[in-house]
């Protein structure tokens, strides 16, 4: 009976040493974030995970037309996301008049649907709205409102990032306490 209880200490201390190497190796492993930065300080303000070849959406209102304007990206890799198409239903400011280059328009139950753009980000640039526009991040059927992660009228940039799960998890406490002040 002594030999056995002499063997529990022992194995006990290997299934715990198991357990925090298991841990260690699970907060080390990669994963992409969809990360909105602040665009002159780099702050991270809002971050989510993200696939590579994904796609999300920017949702805002124009503000001259008062209608709304789809802009779906692709997400590549980091450094690169491609504007896929833009949907429309008035022609505005800002808003493209005519084709241009490869795109193809078609119009369909009264939207212009503008595709094959040749407009590739590092990361992209959205002045946040601060009275009409509302922009919105659309991604995995999440809609995140802009103006609530970061100031209506301030400049951020969409980019994808690879990072392990332990950074991405100290920069969601580091966003969460942000958000408490």
């Amino acid at each position: 009976m002594a030999e056995k209880s002499s063997a529990f200490p022992f194995m006990k201390k290997y299934f715990l040493f198991l357990i925090i190497i298991s841990i260690v190796m699970i907060l080390l492993l990669p994963i992409y974030a969809l990360e909105v930065k602040v665009a002159k300080t780099e702050v991270t303000v809002y971050q989510q995970p993200a696939n590579l070849g994904e796609q999300f959406d920017i949702i805002w209102t124009h503000s001259v037309t008062l209608q709304p304007v789809i802009e779906t990206y692709r997400i590549d890799r980091p450094g690169k996301i491609s504007l896929i198409q833009m949907i429309f239903d008035d022609n505005g400011p800002n808003l493209p008049a005519r084709p241009e280059y490869n795109q193809k328009w078609l119009i369909k139950d009264g939207k212009f649907i503008v595709s094959n753009y040749d407009l590739v980000f590092e990361r992209v640039p959205v002045t946040i709205g601060a009275i009409i526009a509302n922009h919105t991040l659309q991604y995995n059927d999440k809609l995140t409102n802009l103006k609530e992660v970061y100031r209506p009228g301030g400049y951020v940039l969409l980019g994808i990032t690879k990072k392990n799960i332990f950074n991405y998890l100290t920069q969601e406490v580091e966003i969460w306490l942000k958000n408490q002040k």
